[in-house]
């Protein structure tokens, strides 16, 4: 029985090494998603030219797909910075850089800031733990609140400044680049793209960008934060396979922690190979995003009455 159980643990060990082999072909799905990315922002320009202000909200379908697709390309930098994206090192940063650039988002910042959550997960150092600033009850719960309205614009902002305060020379450098070629993708697109196509392919399908990263960061580690361990301290949500397209199955958070090596496209392989452990470590899974918000707001009235 012992030799049966060492022979699975190897069995498994394997399975795990072997979903971190990096596979350059989805790197194609960057093209799938621009392909949607422009079909819904041309076709929301198209209705807005026939219908006039009608069609803003014949549109909404059409921004929240051009808001998802340029949400799932940005999740590509994420990629980038656990270097998932190509064996090459210059072609993996390029890549996470320009995805970021599409909505203003720095590379070299975040990856200051992202690669510490990871060490430090739940406790003192965690960028973003919220208790590590503040102790007040009422105050955490306008501060998560906060995040949830308006969480990404203070991070456009939050993020270069603290990845360039906490980070390295280097860091410093590239941190210094990524805001020159963000301030000249703005330029660009207030300068050259026609006014059109930055209304209803940028600015609006940006509202949703902020939104679905709001929800999505919150979702990952919020009510678990007194947990260290990954296997407590972070949330899978097995969700429509539609939602786990466009998030890139970043969703599946709590094996992102446990292997943060294995790229995007293994992540539900890793659920299905390590599940067993997830349920006798009693790990956070559900089924929805839908789900976490309601539990977000019941704890946020629980908290402010208790």
């Amino acid at each position: 029985m012992k030799q049966k159980k060492t022979s699975n643990n190897i069995i498994k060990s394997e399975n795990i090494k072997n979903l971190m082999v990096l596979e350059h072909r989805y790197l194609l799905k960057i093209i799938l998603l621009l392909f949607f990315y422009i079909l819904a922002a041309y076709f929301s320009i198209y209705f807005y030219d026939f219908f006039g202000f009608y069609g803003y909200w014949i549109s909404i379908p059409l921004y929240i797909l051009a808001g998802a697709s340029l949400h799932a390309i940005c999740l590509f930098t994420h990629e980038g910075v656990h270097g998932t994206l190509h064996k090459q090192i210059w072609v993996n940063n390029f890549i996470g850089s320009v995805s970021g650039y599409l909505v203003l988002q720095s590379l070299a910042g975040y990856r200051v800031l992202h690669l510490k959550h990871h060490t430090y997960l739940n406790i003192e150092g965690d960028p973003g733990l919220l208790k590590t600033y503040v102790s007040n009850k009422y105050i955490i719960a306008i501060m998560e609140w906060g995040y949830f309205l308006f969480g990404y614009i203070a991070f456009l902002s939050i993020i270069p400044y603290q990845g360039f305060k906490q980070g390295s020379k280097k860091d410093k450098i590239l941190i210094i680049k990524d805001i020159i070629f963000i301030i000249l993708f703005i330029w660009f697109i207030i300068n050259i793209i026609p006014r059109n196509w930055l209304i209803h392919g940028w600015l609006i399908p940006m509202i949703f960008v902020h939104f679905m990263m709001n929800i999505r960061g919150m979702s990952q580690h919020l009510m678990l934060e007194n947990y260290h361990d990954p296997y407590k301290g972070a949330r899978t949500i097995k969700a429509h396979p539609i939602v786990d397209f466009f998030l890139c199955n970043e969703n599946y958070h709590i094996e992102h922690h446990l292997y943060p090596n294995i790229p995007w496209y293994n992540l539900k392989k890793l659920h299905e190979i390590i599940k067993e452990d997830l349920k006798k470590q009693n790990s956070t899974i559900i089924f929805s995003f839908r789900e976490f918000i309601v539990q977000f707001i019941n704890k946020s009235v629980k908290s402010l009455i208790a």
